[in-house]
């Protein structure tokens, strides 16, 4: 297992904790149990995506893990909507470990397994979430900081990328500083992801990803593609000739050059495509899922 110091928890602990995060995220809360591990999305009044959650339930305590740079600035935007809701919302990064971790590292720790219909399980303090599937599966483990585990906890670049390209394979998108309230959430695949509910009640932002879904109205999209140069940041600028075509969701470098998710326009998708920093060709690969065409 190896730290994952680009993900941090936010904590949230108190009466009202799921009636206030039922008023401000895309997923049903109802559906959060302490089996399960949910995605979901904070955004703002327009709709625009401020940070994509994975949500736990443990014991007394709700977590939500996302990017640690996204932390402090989802947790201060959440709090102006606390007004009389009797909870408190809290940076858990200095208090709870995130780690990487795959079937070898569960079974060797004598840890069990979340199946794909029991998401999360908890062994004492230590929590285990199943974060992706497929052939090899990955699993996140969170545990105290003042627990002796005798693993490593200095920061590995190595296997931070290579959680990041795995997402990147898997398809699950991400929300950085650089990409802050640029997507909807319907973009970034979420609907597919089963990371919004079009059934629960009123959520800030409901009404324009409601609109989007019913009216059929998502022209946007993200996919999967590959380039002969390194990983562009988040944010960078795709071109199709001098046209703007979309931006980059989240990148890693691979051996031969990089890989990376992006959002692009649907009409122009099938069109040739290029990085604008550095006018590398683009190439689209396949998604584990299908994504909606314009109805």
């Amino acid at each position: 297992m190896h730290p994952l110091h680009s993900l941090a928890p936010l904590r949230f602990t108190g009466p009202d904790v799921r009636s206030f995060l039922q008023g401000q995220l895309t997923q049903d809360m109802d559906s959060l149990t302490p089996n399960t591990a949910l995605l979901a999305s904070c955004n703002s009044s327009q709709g625009r995506v401020q940070a994509v959650l994975r949500l736990i339930q443990r014991q007394d305590e709700i977590l939500a893990l996302l990017p640690r740079p996204l932390v402090d600035a989802t947790m201060q935007r959440l709090r102006k909507y606390v007004l009389r809701s009797k909870l408190s919302i809290e940076n858990a990064h200095e208090s709870l470990r995130i780690y990487s971790a795959d079937r070898e590292d569960l079974a060797r720790e004598d840890w069990t397994e979340p199946s794909t219909d029991c998401t999360h399980v908890q062994n004492g303090t230590t929590s285990i979430l199943r974060w992706s599937d497929g052939p090899a599966p990955r699993f996140l483990v969170i545990r105290p900081s003042s627990t002796e585990t005798g693993l490593p906890e200095a920061n590995c670049p190595e296997a931070e990328q290579a959680w990041q390209l795995a997402d990147i394979r898997a398809g699950l998108p991400q929300v950085f500083p650089e990409t802050h309230e640029r997507f909807v959430a319907q973009m970034l695949n979420l609907d597919v992801l089963n990371g919004i509910s079009f059934n629960k009640g009123c959520y800030t932002g409901q009404e324009i990803i409601a609109r989007a879904h019913f009216r059929g109205t998502v022209k946007r999209r993200m996919f999967r593609l590959r380039a002969a140069c390194p990983a562009p940041t988040p944010g960078a600028r795709i071109v199709s000739g001098a046209e703007h075509a979309g931006d980059v969701v989240i990148a890693a470098n691979t051996e031969t050059g990089c890989e990376l998710l992006a959002v692009l326009s649907l009409a122009q998708s099938s069109l040739p495509l290029s990085l604008e920093t550095n006018d590398a060709a683009l190439e689209l690969l396949s998604l584990p899922y299908e994504i909606p065409t314009l109805s």
